[in-house]
């Protein structure tokens, strides 16, 4: 997997929340999502002891809108650059989707450059049935049908029940998730780990830019998403996402593990977006 390109779900999972009223809201509640948009800043924040990473930096910006009745939208953008032994690396990589409110349709496109050229891309469409079998209709990087079978959700979905985890006060959340990565072949099998929720008002440590009136009375949870390679026994996560994630959809304090290094980022800006009407 190239750098960037399958964090689409990871990065959704960041920042694509189940709200509610702030710090009001209970476990069956439907999710009222905040549209926004929000720039990380990328750091290296630990090398394994045999790592042949030397240095990282970079940028993430996501975007998230929509509403409850036509669906929701994401976009992300991933730069970073790579100072190994062999040289320097940048891996670009550009991921949009949409996904309808009750998780039956998933539109994807995704594409990632190493050094300016090509190393991946993906786009398609994936339908559920009425018996919960996902069905993938690809048409890059060449046009072809996947067959998904049931219990396998979309990065909405999945925040939904990641959500739902952490209102009922319970802690671990095992799920198979499809985000239209790996040419869209891709179906991952997620750990999701929810720590105990920091109450509203615990601003001290917050970000300046964080310090908002939409976050002022939102609670938040300690959230750690490892990613696995579907119906392998291989122990070992492909990577694990860490965030602390608001009630309305906003995250902070990203950690992205890849094993071998781990990038830490640190959010510069954001922006909460006017509603999108419902038609």
């Amino acid at each position: 997997m190239a750098l960037g390109l399958g964090l689409a779900a990871g990065i959704a999972t960041v920042a694509v929340a189940a709200g509610g009223v702030a710090g009001e809201a209970v476990a069956d509640e439907a999710p009222a999502f905040i549209a926004h948009r929000a720039v990380y800043d990328l750091t290296l924040d630990r090398l394994a002891a045999k790592s042949s990473v030397q240095g990282a930096r970079g940028r993430i910006v996501y975007e998230f809108s929509g509403n409850a009745c036509d669906g929701w939208a994401m976009s992300l953008r991933q730069v970073v650059q790579i100072d190994s032994e062999d040289g320097q690396t940048v891996s670009d990589t550009l991921a949009t989707s949409w996904e309808d409110v009750a998780g039956r349709t998933f539109r994807f496109a995704n594409q990632n450059l190493v050094d300016r050229n090509v190393r991946e891309m993906s786009e398609g469409r994936a339908e559920r049935a009425a018996d919960g079998s996902v069905v993938v209709q690809i048409a890059k990087p060449a046009e072809g049908r996947v067959e998904l079978g049931s219990g396998v959700v979309f990065p909405t979905q999945h925040m939904r029940r990641l959500i739902e985890t952490a209102r009922k006060g319970e802690t671990i959340l095992s799920v198979k998730v499809f985000d239209g990565t790996e040419a869209g072949r891709k179906v991952y099998d997620t750990m999701g780990v929810v720590g105990r929720a920091i109450a509203p008002g615990a601003e001290g440590s917050l970000e300046p830019v964080l310090r908002v009136p939409e976050l002022k009375d939102t609670r938040r949870w300690p959230v750690t998403v490892s990613y696995f390679e579907a119906g392998s026994d291989q122990q070992t996560p492909i990577y694990t996402l860490g965030f602390e994630l608001f009630e309305n959809g906003i995250s902070r304090d990203l950690t992205l593990d890849y094993g071998d290094f781990r990038l830490k980022g640190a959010m510069t800006t954001l922006d909460i977006l006017p509603p999108t009407p419902c038609r």
